[in-house]
């Protein structure tokens, strides 16, 4: 482990914002906002002001008025989403917002159905089985959520079978697009200003831009009805690490005060099972213990429960729901243990690897990806983890150091079935032990291009050095603005130097916890805290 201390700011840099604190003004050179307007959006998002018209997106107005004919010709429509958090909270934000919309219009809103695939028996993204069987049953419109970008014949394949497809995605733009309506801030000749959306986020603009289309034809939502949907965005663009500058931080700030108060029975009771308090609520909340529950669900049982627990409408359908996740996630805990247990056992010293390939018999598709992202964290190179069943390989992989796991799979795509993802995260089958090794060979022959001459030991990154005299209240106050934390914004670290430690003590009821009495630039002893971390000081 080591320290990486970001460069200062060049001097015009704080000559340019001379009302803020130095401390702060490091923060927002590191988290690379540089002008007045950066600056005042990230210090004070506001909702009126810093979200973009969803009518940006070029295919909007289209798609919305497709969406509109279908509901007053009483046409089904089915929302085909992922089976992750980001999947299931965008497709709880559409089916929600064309329910409502059809009970405007007096149309049945159970012809509004969703369909999320199995995680082991179907995979990711859009399935040309699934296709024929929706449009057997008589949908005339799939509208997909996190994923559809990738799935050009399955597109086509619909058209072929009469059905009308929209897709609602932000996963890395493939070469051949579907030849359908798309809303995706990375589509080519988008003109959507803001590229970094979660999936729930763009579900999120189609609803809000329906609201506005339903309003000016008659068919008018209840006030605010938008700004509850906002829960859901919270969840999702913490879980899927979209970056929270620009419109995201906008989105999450006014997202957690609705979440803190949603009228959701399903995540009311999710919260109380989490034991979690409202009130509280903050992406560390979001990240560490409402996004896993909702995850835990495919990487169980199946995707399906954790929709119908964000959709549920009483506390008597939401409570058993919600506790049956809260067991799933402790059961997926027990199950991800044991597998990073094996997983380092397999990589032993990692041999000077730039990447690590890992294959185990029987591994949960819908836990790989965890154990990728656990060990990147540990390794400081990137990880692809994949579970094994016959010739078949279902694997996960987590970007490190700056490498982009789609531009690897790029090179070594002739061994592939399936992939798919950003540059920090991917998915991807392989069919065969032959490709499999094939795979990683090549992997490791761009890993050692892509990343020579890099020091990829884990660092630990730190914002600023401070002086002790200058942790003060004041301080505390300003770190408070830079809320909430995530992707892009994490929580700031600082390097205290040249103190001198005169007294340590372990604390808690177990002791894990030090306490350090230290000397600085102030006449008097300062108390330091540092959790977890007795057995650390004490190697001291």
């Amino acid at each position: 482990m080591r320290w990486r201390l970001a460069s200062d700011p060049p001097p015009e840099m704080f000559s340019r914002f001379p009302e803020l604190p130095a401390t702060a003004v490091r923060l927002l050179w590191n988290r690379g906002l540089r002008t007045q307007e950066q600056v005042d959006e990230f210090l004070m998002p506001d909702y009126g002001q810093d979200l973009h018209d969803p009518f940006l997106f070029r295919d909007m107005e289209p798609a919305c008025a497709r969406v509109w004919s279908a509901l007053k010709a009483g046409e089904p429509i089915v929302v085909y989403s992922d089976y992750d958090a980001d999947g299931v909270t965008g497709a709880a934000v559409l089916v929600s917002t064309f329910r409502a919309a059809a009970r405007k219009l007096g149309a049945d809103p159970e012809l509004i159905g969703s369909y999320i695939p199995h995680r082991e028996r179907e995979g990711y993204g859009v399935r040309s089985e699934a296709v024929e069987s929706l449009a057997k049953a008589g949908t005339r419109l799939i509208v997909t959520v996190d994923c559809g970008i990738g799935s050009a014949a399955e597109v086509d394949l619909a058209r072929k079978l009469g059905v009308d497809v929209i897709v609602v995605d932000h996963h890395q733009v493939p070469e051949r697009v579907p030849d359908c309506l798309t809303i995706h801030p990375l589509a080519p000749g988008e003109t959507y200003p803001y590229k970094h959306l979660a999936a729930v986020g763009v579900a999120f603009k189609f609803a809000s831009a329906f609201i506005d289309f339903a309003g000016e034809r008659g068919a008018a939502f209840e006030p605010g009805f938008g700004k509850w949907l906002l829960d859901l965005v919270a969840i999702a663009t913490v879980t899927d690490f979209m970056p929270l500058v620009g419109e995201n931080r906008t989105l999450e700030r006014y997202g957690l005060v609705v979440l803190n108060k949603t009228r959701r029975p399903g995540l009311r009771k999710l919260v109380e099972a989490a034991g979690l308090k409202f009130g509280d609520l903050d992406t560390v909340a979001v990240g560490y213990y409402i996004g896993p529950r909702i995850n835990a669900a495919s990487r169980i049982d199946h995707g399906r429960l954790a929709f119908e627990t964000l959709m549920a409408e009483t506390d008597e359908v939401a409570a058993p729901l919600a506790e049956k996740l809260d067991r799933l996630n402790s059961e997926r805990q027990r199950y991800t243990d044991e597998i990073v247990t094996a997983a380092r056992a397999m990589i032993g010293d990692g041999g000077g690897r730039k990447v690590q390939v890992l294959a185990g018999d029987g591994w949960a598709s819908g836990i790989v990806g965890l154990i990728a992202g656990k060990l990147a964290g540990e390794l400081g190179v990137p990880v692809f983890v994949f579970g094994r069943d016959g010739d078949k390989l279902v694997g996960s992989g987590r970007s490190a150091a700056g490498f982009d796991v789609m531009a690897g799979l790029d090179r070594t795509k002739r061994f592939l079935s399936r992939y798919g993802g950003h540059p920090q995260a991917c998915g991807l089958t392989i069919i065969g032990e032959d490709n499999f090794q094939g795979f990683r060979q090549e992997l490791e022959a761009y890993a050692a291009e892509a990343l020579a001459g890099q020091d990829l030991r884990p660092a630990v990154e730190v914002d600023a050095e401070l002086k002790l005299s200058e942790v003060t209240w004041e301080l505390v106050e300003w770190l408070e603005k830079f809320e909430p934390f995530g992707e892009g914004n994490q929580r700031p670290k600082f390097l205290l130097s040249g103190l001198q430690v005169i007294s340590s003590q372990t604390v808690g009821k177990t002791g894990k916890h030090v306490r350090l009495g230290v000397l600085g630039d102030r006449p008097k002893e300062s108390k330091l805290i540092g959790f977890n971390l007795a057995a650390a000081a004490a190697a001291f």
